[in-house]
């Protein structure tokens, strides 16, 4: 089985866990993960019966580009770079992401033993995950 998910989002980073002085830990990330669930939900709907064994995983992340990268006329300089080598990080990128499927799609991300990651520049920012259930 394989779903495919498409997903008009700004592509977000996994931020580092948060301390607080009363030794509480916190993901400053929850609720965004949260409504990029809630996009992939409406977007493909989750097996009923989630697997338990291993998952291939491919993400590719689209980062919409800058103004500066187009000419006047909106043609792409040629000085424009190819890819997308800037911050985030993608292994940052794949971690928001995987978190925030973590329960729904799969029981653990630990099921996960194949993953490729791209970043790239596009006309408008998205993220496509492609699961592929063994």
């Amino acid at each position: 089985m394989m779903i495919e998910i498409h997903v008009p989002y700004r592509p977000t980073p996994q931020k580092r866990h948060r301390h607080t002085h009363a030794g509480r830990t916190y993901d400053p990330c929850s609720a965004e993960k949260r409504d990029f669930l809630l996009l992939c939900l409406l977007a493909h709907a989750p097996p009923i019966e989630l697997p338990a064994g291993p998952i291939r995983c491919t993400l590719r992340f689209a980062f919409a580009r800058p103004r500066s990268h187009c000419t006047a006329k909106g043609v792409l300089k040629r000085t424009s770079p190819r890819l997308h080598v800037y911050k985030p990080d993608a292994d940052n990128l794949a971690k928001f992401v995987l978190d925030a499927l973590n329960g729904r799609y799969y029981k653990d991300d630990s099921q996960l033993y194949a993953l490729a990651v791209e970043k790239k520049y596009s006309d408008t920012n998205s993220v496509t995950i492609r699961l592929e259930y063994e």
